[in-house]
């Protein structure tokens, strides 16, 4: 998918929904807690890299994790909003190895923070000021982001009764883009309940060393954050 297309086309979009409404009233819509499952790709990470040594040649995978999130909510115009959602994603894996006759373990984490700029539509049923109409069981929405990967990783080998033991970390950050759609029923007066399914398009460029203990050379992977992210949160809704 051409990410410079999509945004264009939510910048469009966007544009013509604003001009349904030529009064728009902003305002804070609603902010949630909640949590997600989410399975980035790391095809590099997972397919490519030393961890496929690990555990006796069998190697170790960096798999799907449940992650945190928080989020808020702007009301622009009827059913159109903005909003800010953040996560916190993190895996590791750890093995122990012998090479020549060295015995070490290596541990490597690696976290991940999604922040992301949603644009959002809500198929509101119920005609605002009409207290009279019945509320839908569960009220649909969808919606597009452009996000940004914050990326750190630490890789840890504890060399036994011998020299080489080293701890070192990376960070960096990369722009994505996610598609979502998901449905929200309320609980109480101003409490919702919303489901959510979005998925990630972006990946990020890492540095790898060489596997040489004397080598300073280094080359540059793209790692996939691809993958499918599915969650609840609680939402509390000021308008």
């Amino acid at each position: 998918m051409n990410k410079k297309y999509l945004f264009l086309s939510v910048i469009a979009l966007a544009g013509t929904l604003s001009t349904r409404s030529a009064q728009a009233q902003v305002n804070l819509k609603s902010i949630s807690v909640g949590a997600s499952y989410w399975k980035p790709s790391l095809d590099y990470w997972n397919d490519r890299s030393m961890l496929t040594s690990y555990n006796a040649g069998a190697g170790a995978k960096l798999n799907g994790t449940v992650m945190p999130t928080a989020a808020l909510e702007i009301g622009l115009t009827k059913g159109l909003s903005i909003g800010g959602r953040v996560g916190y994603w993190k895996q590791s894996v750890s093995s122990d190895l012998s090479i020549a006759g060295i015995n070490r373990n290596e541990k490597f984490t690696l976290s991940i923070i999604p922040v992301s700029l949603d644009l959002k539509y809500t198929f509101e049923g119920k005609t605002a000021g009409d207290e009279t109409a019945k509320k839908p069981f569960l009220t649909p929405y969808i919606g597009v982001s452009v996000a940004r990967y914050f990326i750190n990783d630490k890789f840890d080998r504890t060399v036994v009764n011998n020299t080489g033991s080293v701890s070192e970390t990376q960070a960096g950050n990369n722009y994505g883009v996610q598609v979502f759609v998901g449905a929200e029923k309320q609980l109480v007066k101003k409490l919702y309940l919303g489901l959510d399914v979005r998925y990630h398009l972006g990946s990020y460029n890492q540095v790898v060393k060489s596997a040489e203990s004397t080598s300073t050379t280094s080359t540059t992977e793209k790692v996939s954050l691809n993958g499918l992210e599915a969650g609840l949160s609680l939402r509390v809704k000021f308008k």
